[in-house]
């Protein structure tokens, strides 16, 4: 008998502790003064902001191609200031591979952004690789507490393109100088825009 009411005791508290109202078996601050109200939950009243992390799925026409994914790093000590790190994939096809730094700011509520990052873009079939540079601007939507969905658009800067060795461009029937004045005619300036939705934790 003891120990079924033992049990029940167990059970009574671990029960009750998901209401706040368990700040009333003995947990409050040293002085007394109550840190919750009858009616919270521990969900509501806990520090949601304290998120360290990114987890976020592109689509469009972006830095991280068709379909990217990204993790980021929020710097606490600048708020505002983010880092990205992705992988993503085109339908030429190629891999998309990025690092961004991105600054939110909040601005009464609002929450533009500016971003410059780096992409090395894989034509792994053709066997050829490019070197950029991007930079953006956008809006960060907020969706729900840790859910935001984002819109950027801006423009990235094809540096350098290489042929790997492997390549059918390395084929004897290639013709080198028509090659060098294509690679010459090479669009440098490309137009982004990109859907993000994230999650932080």
């Amino acid at each position: 008998m003891p120990r079924l009411l033992a049990w029940a005791a167990g059970a009574l508290v671990v029960l009750s502790s998901a209401w706040s109202a368990a700040k009333n078996h003995a947990v409050a601050s040293p002085r007394g003064k109550r840190i919750y109200e009858a009616d919270e939950r521990f969900g509501t009243v806990l520090d949601q902001d304290q998120r360290d992390f990114v987890m976020e799925a592109a689509v469009g026409l972006g830095p991280e191609g068709n379909l990217g994914l990204l993790l980021g790093w929020l710097n606490k000590p600048i708020r505002g200031l983010e880092y990205y790190a992705g992988i993503g994939f085109e339908s030429n096809p190629a891999r998309h591979y990025t690092g961004a730094v991105r600054y939110m700011f909040n601005i009464e509520g609002y929450r533009p952004y500016i971003g410059v990052g780096y992409l090395f873009k894989d034509l792994y079939v053709l066997q050829t690789y490019s070197h950029n540079a991007f930079a953006e601007i956008g809006y960060s939507f907020k969706l729900h507490q840790t859910h935001r969905l984002t819109v950027g658009a801006g423009v990235r800067y094809v540096a350098h393109v290489g042929i790997r060795d492997s390549s059918p461009l390395r084929d004897d029937d290639v013709d080198p100088v028509l090659l060098a004045e294509q690679d010459d005619d090479l669009v440098r300036f490309i137009p982004t825009i990109a859907l993000r939705f994230s999650r932080a934790f």
